[in-house]
């Protein structure tokens, strides 16, 4: 989806709503505890790998691709800060027009891109891609991993 900065700000006025829904009515109906730990990562990157057999089939669920990338996002709030942000300016940004994370705390890379971890974790079918990345980042930033 592409975004005017005006519907990224609703975007993220509706990030709430949607994770509850998110976290209580999908997780019930596919049997997932989506409680934004680190554990959470793995079964949630499990059940893409069961349910999106290609990078396509989740770019074709443009919702769905959605809700995993703010619960990515979020969980990686959680353990590590940022904000969302989006650039909708810079044609060249490798991020242009994709809701990311940052934050001057960050080590290396100052985008956190959940969407694209969201996808990259299906060709890659290890089952902890996304998690590995939340660590790193933790351990980078000198943030205790209790798992």
């Amino acid at each position: 989806m592409s975004y005017t900065q005006e519907n990224f700000q609703d975007w993220i006025f509706f990030i709430g709503e949607k994770m509850d829904s998110f976290t209580e009515d999908f997780a019930k109906r596919n049997h997932l505890n989506l409680d934004y730990s680190i554990k959470s990562l793995d079964d949630l990157e499990q059940w893409i790998i069961n349910n999106c057999p290609s990078i396509n089939n989740l770019k074709e669920d443009p919702s769905m691709l959605d809700l995993l990338t703010i619960y990515i996002g979020e969980t990686f709030r959680k353990h590590i800060g940022g904000k969302w942000v989006m650039d909708t300016e810079d044609q060249d940004n490798a991020y242009y027009m994709m809701p990311v994370l940052t934050s001057p705390d960050y080590q290396g890379e100052v985008y956190k891109a959940p969407r694209t971890f969201a996808t990259a974790s299906i060709p890659r079918k290890k089952g902890n891609y996304i998690s590995t990345i939340l660590k790193n980042n933790m351990e980078d930033m000198g943030i205790p991993i209790n798992e």
